[in-house]
């Protein structure tokens, strides 16, 4: 089913299977729908380092047992009450092989253990498998640039089989490696894109490592994991943006060297304004159609926006807690509408903020402060899945990045709500009696109005939600 939108782009209406519901509770899709990503299990605030991401390389001597709000417990006790279905990058318990085997057989498991192997474990994890970016089966331990391997070797098939012999029976989604269009910082001549891109990863292979080579490494890996794991569903790596080299160079490459069988799942990452995604992800569409991968699940794993009106690195509308929990929505509800059955926010507890941290203030709930204090992003994410999440569809009514957005949403229990934001206006459809605002108040607190079907209201650039 398609419909023709004010961009003059043609979106696919997402319909999601749903599991036969029960009288006593909404239905639960079969897939995951909704995600947080970049989870500070165990994390030591004091390890954070201004101007970049926490080094996932850091092996944890001691785990951290006194903050609350980087423990299991609590962590998994929120997800329940926003009713997150999946996290992903779990970073200091996820399964990095820089984690999990530092050094020649000598094995850490127990951060890993206490988030995958518990009884009580009803969220889906999402591990990815080698490493946070720059994947390869180059084993950790190895730091000369002429012992780089390209293709799997007996280290790197040891590591997998520890970590699928262990946690297979916990984990049905397996993603290999992140990112790995940013190998292209290693090429001869990309001493450009490494200054961009921040570092050249060390070692170095020679001569690069193109997406070519890359296909072949990724359809080992996951040749691998289904011959030991005939459940597994294998998730792509996620690609760092929709550009002309990350679709034609680097997935056209990967394609190229490894075929398009050995994934099971699309995966790709936006971080750009939410206006300029409805000129973005069409062609992203458009490549899946010319490449016959059109049919494979579509997941956005990383999606997000800061808080801090300082940082315009990768949005500036101009940034604040407002514009954050206004994209919780203009985010998430446009991703549905444009094919993806998956979505994931990056990210929960956020960084410090500070002025050389380039990913400062991205979290649902701030680094510090009693139990991480929540941002007004947490309260509309919460209420966005409250309100919408299960949905067995999502159907775009107006797309357009200079005027009207609007949304309509059904849920698992068969309701139909509405998202509209924007400039223009937006006509309340048959059967609806009340509206809110996304930008909670104080409180964290939603005021519901009471409308009229047949009313025209002013949109504005935060979002409104209509049932």
């Amino acid at each position: 089913m398609h419909c023709l939108i004010s961009a003059t782009v043609l979106i696919a209406t997402l319909i999601i299977p749903l599991a036969t519901p029960t009288a006593a509770q909404d239905p639960t899709p079969t897939t995951p729908q909704i995600g947080l990503n970049f989870i500070r299990v165990f994390w030591e605030v004091e390890s954070v380092k201004p101007g970049q991401r926490p080094d996932p390389g850091q092996q944890i001597q001691e785990i951290n047992t006194l903050t609350p709000y980087v423990q299991p417990d609590w962590i998994l006790t929120d997800f329940r009450d926003l009713g997150i279905h999946a996290f992903r990058q779990f970073i200091k318990a996820d399964l990095f092989w820089d984690i999990i085997e530092p050094h020649d057989d000598d094995w850490h498991f127990e951060a890993a253990d206490a988030v995958l192997l518990r009884d009580d474990l009803d969220i889906t994890p999402i591990v990815t498998l080698f490493a946070l970016q720059y994947a390869s089966p180059t084993p950790p331990w190895v730091t000369e640039d002429s012992q780089f391997q390209k293709t799997l070797g007996p280290e790197a098939m040891d590591y997998l089989d520890h970590v699928i012999e262990r946690y297979n029976d916990v984990i049905t989604y397996w993603e290999i490696g992140n990112e790995m269009n940013h190998w292209r910082a290693a090429d001869p001549d990309g001493n450009d894109r490494a200054a961009q891109i921040g570092r050249v990863p060390s070692p170095a292979p020679a001569g690069g490592f193109s997406p070519q080579e890359q296909g072949v490494f990724l359809a080992q890996v996951a040749a691998y994991i289904r011959e030991r794991d005939p459940d597994a569903v294998i998730v792509m790596p996620g690609i760092g943006g929709i550009d002309d080299y990350t679709l034609d160079v680097w997935f056209a490459g990967v394609i190229q060297g490894g075929g398009s069988d050995w994934f099971d799942v699309v995966n790709y990452h936006y971080y750009s304004p939410w206006f300029t995604y409805p000129i973005r992800r069409p062609t992203l569409q458009q490549f899946l159609v010319q490449h016959n991968i059109a049919h494979k699940p579509v997941w956005l794993t990383e999606t997000g926006s800061t808080s801090s009106p300082t940082l315009t690195q990768r949005t500036d509308y101009p940034n604040s807690p407002a514009s954050q929990a206004a994209d919780m929505f203009r985010r998430l509800i446009q991703a549905y509408g444009h094919g993806d059955s998956l979505v994931m926010w990056h990210t929960y507890i956020g960084s410090p903020d500070l002025p050389n941290n380039l990913w400062r203030l991205y979290g649902i709930r701030q680094d510090t402060g009693q139990n991480a204090a929540p941002q007004p992003s947490y309260y509309a994410l919460k209420l966005l899945i409250g309100e919408l999440i299960p949905f067995a569809a999502v159907e775009t009514l107006d797309v357009n990045p200079q005027g009207a957005n609007a949304y309509r949403i059904t849920t698992g229990t068969g309701a139909v709500k509405y998202v509209a934001w924007g400039s223009g206006t937006f006509t309340l459809p048959d059967g609806v009696t009340q509206m809110t605002g996304v930008m909670p108040g104080p409180d964290g607190k939603y005021g519901w109005e009471s409308v009229t079907p047949g009313e025209t209201i002013l949109l504005s650039a935060t979002p409104v939600l209509v049932r």
